[in-house]
């Protein structure tokens, strides 16, 4: 059994940060240990959101008697930081893992902007490409996420595997353009694997959670990296083709399950 820390956003009733993550690494089989971010009632997407963030000094009490149980972690997905202060937090709990467990997975989900603009305050997305992206050992950025991040375009796939050339960590970049399709293009040095779909065009909020996940629990399942991507993107294409042709409001993660294990694999093109 691997086990997994997540330190994400907590969202009552709403299907994404950790409340998809999560969801998607147990359902997989991996142990998850939730560390929240924000405790929130519902995506700001959807109005006034309740609750708040939690202070540093909350996560780092957190983390202390966690600590203390002697998990061993084989994995830490950082996603939505709701602080500035967050990120020295979860640069530490890493430290902390990877001391323990050398080779512990690093998934850093540099969740900050979208559609051409931050939505969390600059300082923040600074931090987090300064002091989080380091440590990655996968970083799973959107395609403006990345454009962000390196400085450069990412408007195709050629430009991706450009701006991705820079990063030492393995980057699963989503929302990839590709004619009438989008996809998702993995990058690790000379792997450079692409699965594309067709497009949506609305779709729930928190497919980018729930595909960061669920291919973190392929690869703790053993997989090669090739076969978590095509997996993991052919899951949440099934679950957000329901959301879909249901007209649901949130993800269907309780609802479509059973895609997250038997979704037939998307074809993989070999760049």
């Amino acid at each position: 059994m691997k086990t997994a820390l997540v330190i994400s956003s907590l969202v009552a009733s709403s299907q994404v940060g950790a409340t998809a993550s999560a969801f998607c690494l147990r359902r997989l089989g991996i142990e998850t240990v939730l560390i929240p971010t924000t405790v929130l009632g519902r995506h700001p997407g959807w109005g006034p959101p309740g609750g708040q963030a939690l202070s540093a000094a909350h996560l780092r009490d957190m983390w202390d008697v966690i600590k203390a149980q002697n998990i061993k972690f084989h994995a830490v997905m950082t996603g939505y930081l709701a602080d500035d202060s967050h990120i020295g937090v979860a640069a530490d709990i890493i430290a902390d893992i990877k001391t323990a467990n050398p080779a512990a997975i690093i998934l850093v989900d540099p969740v900050m902007g979208d559609n051409g603009a931050l939505y969390i305050p600059e300082s923040r997305a600074e931090a987090i490409k300064t002091h989080l992206l380091p440590l990655a050992t996968v970083t799973t950025p959107n395609a403006w996420e990345l454009s962000y991040i390196s400085g450069r375009p990412a408007n195709s796939v050629k430009d991706i595997l450009g701006s991705a050339s820079d990063i030492t960590a393995a980057c699963l970049v989503t929302s990839v353009p590709h004619g009438n399709k989008i996809g998702a293009l993995f990058i690790d040095g000379p792997a450079r694997y692409f699965v594309y779909h067709d497009t949506f065009s609305s779709v729930p909020h928190g497919g980018g959670d729930s595909l960061a996940a669920t291919f973190l629990a392929h690869l703790l399942l053993g997989d090669l990296r090739r076969d978590a991507l095509a997996k993991s993107v052919a899951s949440i294409f099934s679950i957000l083709s329901t959301a879909v042709s249901d007209s649901c409001q949130e993800l269907p993660l309780v609802k479509e399950q059973d895609a997250l294990i038997i979704a037939k694999p998307l074809p993989i093109k070999i760049l």
